[in-house]
């Protein structure tokens, strides 16, 4: 059986899908107020502007909470496998979740900083998982 996969054609969520096929990272922005809109929404929570763009932002955050799957419970994603929320370091409170790989050398905490990875998984369809990032280390070294 294969994997479920994400509509790429709904008209909410097509440029976030377009965006990840093309390596990118990008949400939709309120084009009165500036505020990201996530997940994709009509009205602006903050303004109740209807106006929107899309913009490709950093793709890097830092891991809100995640769990362990043990046993399999989505056909064609075999377990253990992780899933991670992860607030994105330029817009806090807009969290994203995705497939973790982590490195069972390493141990995952609130707040390991990560990357976006755009895995192809289909012809048509890339999703955005995260890997932890050397951010933290490459930081302490300067």
């Amino acid at each position: 059986m294969s994997r479920p996969l994400p509509d790429i054609s709904d008209p909410e969520f097509a440029p976030f899908w377009a965006g990840a096929a093309a390596g990118e990272l990008r949400l939709v922005f309120c084009s009165a107020c500036g505020h990201p809109r996530w997940p994709p929404r009509p009205l602006c929570p903050d303004c109740q502007s209807f106006d929107f763009e899309w913009r490709q932002v950093v793709p890097r955050g830092r891991l809100y909470t995640w769990t362990v799957v043990e046993h399999q419970t989505t056909p064609g994603v075999p377990a253990p496998y992780i899933v991670g929320l992860v607030e994105l370091d330029e817009y806090p409170g807009v969290r994203l979740l995705g497939q973790v790989t982590a490195d069972p050398s390493r141990p995952l905490f609130v707040g390991t900083p990560m990357t976006a990875r755009f895995d192809r998984v289909a012809e048509a369809v890339t999703l955005v998982n995260w890997t932890p990032s050397d951010a933290e280390t490459q930081e302490s070294k300067t």
